[in-house]
């Protein structure tokens, strides 16, 4: 069986994202380059990012998917494992990538961690977010809410 080609695996990749996760994320190339993608998520329900609309690059490597792609966030986020560049720290982005996941699954474990942080991991988390995370959650969403409304509301 042949192996099929980055550029391949990359278009199927985006016809299942934007099949499976919708409404939730949607992506889309950018300058027609299928190897650059611009992806919005929309915050989950009960917690501090919903209703938020937050965009993300993604930039896929020529030796895709044996390497993963750099997943970042545009959006300006407050979350344990989002760096202030919008850096994801995610093992899944990192280490732990494997070459039959598919992007579908890095989003869906991308909304999870939106939902529950990784906060007991010190490689993976933004050491202050998690250490407020774990001792006044109430700040925490507070904190997080009020960024959602700044950066990612509906009229940004």
């Amino acid at each position: 069986m042949a192996r099929r080609s980055p550029s391949s695996l990359i278009r199927t990749d985006l016809r299942c994202l934007n099949r499976d996760l919708s409404p939730n994320i949607t992506a889309v190339t950018v300058d027609d380059d299928i190897f650059r993608w611009e992806a919005t998520l929309i915050g989950p329900v009960n917690t501090p990012y919903e209703g938020g609309v937050f965009k993300l690059r993604l930039t896929f490597p020529p030796d895709y998917p044996s390497s993963p792609p750099k997943v970042v966030f545009i959006t300006r986020i407050c979350h344990p494992n989002v760096a202030d560049r919008g850096g994801i720290h995610l093992k899944r982005l990192r280490r732990d990538w494997w070459t039959p996941m598919s992007i579908v699954k890095v989003f869906k474990e991308l909304v999870e961690k939106l939902i529950e942080p990784e906060v007991n991991d010190e490689e993976q988390t933004i050491e202050y977010l998690a250490n407020l995370y774990k001792s006044d959650r109430r700040r925490f969403d507070a904190m997080a809410r009020e960024m959602t409304n700044q950066y990612a509301g509906s009229g940004n």
